[in-house]
């Protein structure tokens, strides 16, 4: 498997794009430090975004919805400096993606190669989106046990049980991006390795010749990555099928206000805007009202410079059983109205520079017993999560 990391502060990459100047919110709110979960460097690399905004949300036929304002977060380095989030655990952390399926081996659990993935572990889009108006319901997938393992009714990764709630769209784009309410589930990390992680991931599965390529951010809750309940934001990226690693393989950090790995506790509840854009050799992140960083050209093995599906969802790794007790979003099955939420779920045109919402989404969820989603539960938007169907009590 190809895995390489780089570091800011060693690169002399130089994607060279006009400056950038970013406007921003009125309200301030400050960051509380904790011991060394990020240092700042000077900006070393010539890069800057496409452009000084984020792409605009769009409606499409001239529909309108009121966004929140984004809650600005204080700098946590000087101007002209970037904030790096420090390495926080060491090992093998493992990551999934709706359109994987089961893998049931004798541990100790690793990353597949990528060949094997793509040939072997890949399904179709419209067996991962199956749910429709005229099918809510399918057969309860049979409990797959690896030697040692705990049972699993969801999609068996060695020792992990994977659950998702997930809308997909097929388009073919450059880039996606969607408003992500911040979430801290609760994770019952008694197997070991659980997690669980809000997120967009723009996809190329379309691209001829290539696999399992994409690049992902959002919110993951993993007591055992991080050490401790609370959220941190992460970046990720699949290589032609091949696990890299969270937030240092071939990463370039921008920011000096958010970095990967940081701690979003003083988000939780909010709204922020989040997504990918492909742009003159690299993918570029945004996060809530700026810029985060970009992945390089250089990270893929086969070209990767559109989205040929774009995914919106919730992920839970659970390592404790049938059934899993960890939560999705904030606990709540999406039949209740306060369910963890994403919207404008868009895809973006980087000559128009919008993200347009078209509300196309599909849905679909590994096991409706203890995580579901509800589809266009407004215009571009869903509601997800689970297991609590009544207050204090799991879903049989």
């Amino acid at each position: 498997m190809k895995e390489i990391t780089l570091r800011l502060a060693a690169t002399t990459a130089a994607i060279w794009l006009p400056a950038v100047v970013c406007t921003m919110p009125a309200t301030v709110v400050s960051q509380q430090k904790t011991a060394a979960p990020f240092h700042c460097e000077k900006r070393t690399v010539a890069s800057e975004p496409p452009r000084a905004l984020l792409p605009e949300r769009r409606l499409l036929g001239g529909k309108t919805q009121k966004l929140e304002p984004a809650r600005r977060l204080e700098p946590v380095c000087p101007a002209g400096e970037v904030a790096v989030g420090n390495p926080h655990s060491e090992g093998y952390f493992h990551k999934g993606n709706p359109m994987l399926s089961s893998y049931a081996a004798p541990g100790p659990e690793h990353a597949l190669p990528g060949k094997f993935v793509n040939s072997n572990l890949m399904l179709p889009f419209d067996q991962v989106y199956w749910k429709r108006d005229s099918t809510p319901t399918r057969p309860v997938p049979k409990a797959v046990k690896g030697s040692g393992d705990p049972p699993c009714n969801g999609i068996a990764w060695y020792g992990a049980c994977y659950f998702y709630a997930s809308a997909g769209e097929n388009i073919v784009a450059d880039g996606g991006g969607m408003t992500l309410q911040i979430e801290k589930p609760v994770v019952d990390d008694s197997g070991g390795g659980g997690h669980s992680i809000g997120e967009i991931a723009v996809d190329g599965f379309g691209n001829p010749g290539a696999g399992l390529n994409d690049v992902e951010i959002g919110f993951s809750v993993a007591p055992d990555q991080w050490g401790d309940n609370d959220p941190h934001l992460f970046v990720y990226h699949w290589n032609n099928g091949n696990e890299t690693c969270y937030d240092f393989c071939n990463w370039f950090p921008l920011s000096n206000t958010y970095y990967a790995g940081m701690d979003l506790s003083s988000l939780v509840g909010q709204q922020v805007y989040v997504g990918w854009v492909y742009y003159k050799g690299a993918w570029w992140a945004w996060f809530n009202d700026q810029w985060l960083g970009f992945i390089p050209d250089s990270a893929w093995d086969i070209p990767f410079t559109q989205a040929f599906n774009i995914q919106w969802y919730g992920e839970v790794a659970s390592n404790n059983g049938i059934p899993p007790q960890t939560q999705m979003g904030d606990g709540l099955l999406p039949t209740f109205a306060t369910a963890a939420a994403m919207s404008t779920l868009c895809d973006v045109d980087s000559k128009a520079w919008v993200c347009t919402v078209r509300d196309l989404q599909g849905a679909g969820a590994t096991q409706v017993n203890y995580y579901n989603i509800v589809n266009h539960s407004s215009f571009g938007a869903v509601r997800y999560g689970g297991p609590i169907a009544i207050e204090g009590i799991l879903n049989p």
